[in-house]
């Protein structure tokens, strides 16, 4: 019981990093998506006491989405600890917090979206920008994406709103 409050109370505050779970990881989620490469460092595990979740950090992974590196800070997964106990963990949430990424960059990752007003816009309006981003992807009980949240800057902006209606150098926040 000393030894179980001493694993509980490192868990909860410090965490364990480690690299054992890397390749498995890693192959879970290119099986689920061959569309994604990723390559994790050491993964830091933690409990989250007051939310009953398994909290998973790993910083500068490498994710590679259709030959395209997507710049990355760190991602930080959510599961809910009682379903470890299951045949099936079950996400609660996926933190990703991007690096600096160039407006030509997103254009070659927007086009693999569905056809939208969006899509539109970064593809044929915005002439240059950068863009810092992190995104909050919620799971529903069946671990897929039910909702998101996204929050971050866009600097050194020039889009062409309508002819001859140019903004330059515009720097802005979005939520």
């Amino acid at each position: 019981s000393l030894f179980l409050g001493v694993c509980i109370a490192i868990l909860s505050t410090a965490g364990i990093e480690t690299k054992k779970f890397n390749n498995f990881i890693s192959n879970k989620i290119n099986q689920s998506n061959n569309n994604i490469n990723l390559q994790l460092n050491k993964i830091k595990f933690k409990i989250d006491i007051k939310k009953i979740s398994l909290f998973l950090e790993t910083n500068e992974p490498k994710i590679d989405y259709q030959g395209i590196v997507i710049p990355t800070q760190n991602i930080k997964v959510y599961i809910d600890f009682t379903s470890l106990f299951k045949s099936t963990p079950k996400i609660k949430k996926i933190n990703l917090a991007l690096d600096e990424l160039d407006i030509h960059q997103l254009k070659k990752l927007i086009i693999f979206t569905k056809p939208s007003n969006f899509r539109s816009l970064v593809s044929n309006k915005i002439k240059q920008g950068k863009l810092i981003s992190e995104i909050e992807f919620y799971f529903d009980k069946n671990n897929l994406i039910e909702n998101f949240i996204a929050k971050g800057s866009v600097t050194d902006l020039n889009i062409e709103i309508i002819n001859n209606l140019i903004l330059q150098k515009t720097n802005f926040t979005f939520f």
